[in-house]
């Protein structure tokens, strides 16, 4: 028995483990080229679809690598399947394949896929898998890109203590929630949180010891907070809350609520912690210029500062959380 031997591409295929292939072409001459090109190769596995119907519903599997699509239905007429490659698979690499004169598949490339082959070389083994291995390899180095580039602007904008924002968001998505609700007519509240005492805790027990109260109010606002607000630690001991949609009420009651899950974390803490104790400002208004809602819940803040509350200054635990903070 004869055993086949993969060529220099089969051997790199190899090297990829198993790469999945969809054709998508109407021509079905073509379609049997491409299979028997990759069937002399071990390292591939190839499907085919005729429609853009099919070609939608067997992209929704992530189980393809990589999809070579005639260069007809990869342009404005195809835009659903564009759309949906893009919406949906960021992580499959596309292959254009183009009939007549390639500089017509330029259009087609500028839509987003990595490469082309003309169909003139569909019986060229070594051609197509090299280009397919090559627009596979490019579209996960551009993944991996990505991925690195979305970490790094996450841990940009994340305070490690504590694991929400820092200053530098916080300041971002106050400017973006201001512009955005003023064009949506809505207002906007801020609430700035501010744990008591950390200087004087330091000074007597330690830097780790101030690190555990900024810790767990960090733990008490997170808890607190809805889904759509954004809470980040804006400076040693203060923490800033913004609140879209939010009027006077509503951001009184998430701050009643923050004070609540303080007194709970401050009962089940373990012997030796130190309590917890906070102020709080609060501001709400039409959407204006950021400065000046800081400003105000800032303003208030220093008035609170200087009672020295327990937990804080205008809450009892009589009040109702309500269910819009829940």
């Amino acid at each position: 028995m004869r055993l086949s031997t993969p060529s220099p591409a089969g051997f790199q295929a190899q090297k990829h483990a198993l790469v999945r292939v969809l054709i998508v072409d109407l021509e079905i001459d073509d379609v049997k080229r491409l299979r028997a090109t990759f069937e002399r190769d071990h390292g591939f596995r190839v499907h085919s679809v005729r429609s853009l119907d099919e070609a939608e519903q067997m992209l929704g599997d992530p189980a393809f690598d990589v999809a070579l699509i005639e260069s007809s239905l990869w342009s404005p007429n195809g835009a659903d399947l564009v759309r949906f490659v893009r919406e949906n698979r960021l992580d499959l690499a596309v292959v254009l394949l183009a009939a007549g004169d390639p500089r017509e598949a330029l259009p087609a490339l500028k839509l987003g896929a990595h490469d082309f082959i003309s169909k003139q070389f569909l019986d060229d083994a070594e051609h197509v898998t090299a280009r397919v291995l090559a627009a596979v390899d490019e579209n996960r180095t551009l993944r991996r890109r990505d991925t690195m580039v979305r970490w790094l602007e996450r841990e940009a904008r994340t305070d490690h203590m504590t694991g929400l924002g820092n200053r530098h968001a916080f300041d971002e998505h106050l400017q973006r929630t201001c512009a955005e609700a003023r064009s949506a007519g809505e207002p906007v509240a801020l609430i700035i949180v501010d744990v008591t005492g950390t200087r004087q805790v330091n000074e007597a027990y330690g830097h780790h010891a101030g690190d555990a109260m900024i810790r767990r109010a960090a733990r008490a606002v997170a808890h607190s907070v809805r889904s759509c607000d954004f809470a980040a630690r804006i400076g040693g001991d203060d923490f800033g809350l913004v609140i879209r949609g939010g009027d006077m009420e509503l951001a009184r009651r998430i701050a009643r609520r923050i004070a609540h899950e303080i007194e709970r974390l401050n009962h089940e803490g373990q012997d030796g912690d130190i309590p917890v104790s906070v102020s709080f400002g609060v501001a709400s208004g039409p959407a204006g210029d950021p400065a000046e809602l800081f400003a105000a819940a800032d303003q208030q803040l220093s008035a609170h500062k200087g009672l020295r509350p327990a937990v804080t200054p205008f809450f009892s635990r009589s009040e109702d959380d309500g269910p819009s903070v829940a």
